[in-house]
């Protein structure tokens, strides 16, 4: 009986070490910004190539970091933050011009505290998933499609933002 219990017991603390390790996701440390993701693409550039990934498509200069310590803070003194206008050109239906203004106001950085619930982060009142070494951040309808006279939205995508951990 004895052997029994001793083999039970071990067989929980097994098991418990192993789904504590598989949830043992960590947020701590630095983030780099890797990709401004939009659904189906844009060829901003005009190279005849769309891509999802803006930040394949504009030449803003990117040095956006996340850092987030172990007592609940993230901060950032480097944000990315370009100016994006969409207009979709009259009579077409994926036609679009673009004019981009890169951020050259300086630094805009902040601080904020943050939660994280396994894979699930939150900070801004914004909830990111972590997936492997990458955090991913969906802002709904963050990107505009104005007709050409700027009286009306006609579409909006959402923008998926993606850290790497460094």
């Amino acid at each position: 009986m004895n052997k029994l219990f001793f083999l039970l017991c071990f067989a929980l603390f097994l098991t418990g070490c192993s789904e504590e390790d598989s949830g043992d996701i960590s947020i701590v440390g630095t983030w780099k910004l890797t990709a401004w993701n939009v659904a189906d693409g844009f060829d901003i550039n005009d190279d005849g190539i769309a891509s999802t990934n803006i930040l394949d498509e504009i030449e803003c200069t990117n040095n956006e970091t996340l850092i987030f310590e172990a007592n609940g803070v993230v901060a950032s003194n480097k944000t990315f933050n370009p100016e994006i206008t969409i207009i979709l050109q009259e009579g077409t239906t994926n036609n679009y011009m673009f004019n981009v203004t890169c951020d050259k106001q300086g630094v805009i950085g902040f601080a904020t505290t943050y939660s994280q619930n396994i894979d699930t982060v939150t900070f801004n009142d914004k909830e990111s998933t972590i997936i492997g070494n990458q955090l991913f951040c969906v802002i709904k309808d963050a990107l505009k499609i104005y007709n050409e006279d700027f009286t009306e939205v006609l579409a909006t995508k959402d923008l998926t933002l993606v850290y790497t951990k460094q």
